[in-house]
């Protein structure tokens, strides 16, 4: 992600959450959700993901911010508009950083 597009994003966040994002840009995460029945998921920016929340479609993942918790965005949630995808980090078992 270009760096203008990440900013745009991360100040869209911090406005809507109210929270601080921190500056380093993570790359990929592994959660395990959870939602009852969801399997482990492998989250990387810049490709699809299905499961991002139960019955949610593959989206492409724009994005993946960092505060108190983890902010997965896509074209439809996060990236300007809607709320992003929330993992809490005891569901996180994996951090990449760039």
């Amino acid at each position: 992600m270009q760096s203008m597009e990440r900013e745009r994003i991360k100040t869209y966040l911090e406005n809507l959450l109210g929270k601080k994002m921190k500056d380093r840009p993570v790359s990929a995460l592994e959660v395990n959700p959870r939602y009852h029945d969801s399997p482990r998921l492998r989250i990387e920016e810049g490709r699809p993901c299905a499961g991002l929340e139960p019955g949610a479609p593959a989206e492409t993942v724009l994005g993946i911010f960092e505060a108190e918790f983890f902010c997965v965005c896509t074209a439809e949630r996060g990236a300007g508009k809607g709320m992003p995808y929330l993992f809490h980090r005891q569901d996180v078992t994996g951090v990449e950083y760039r």
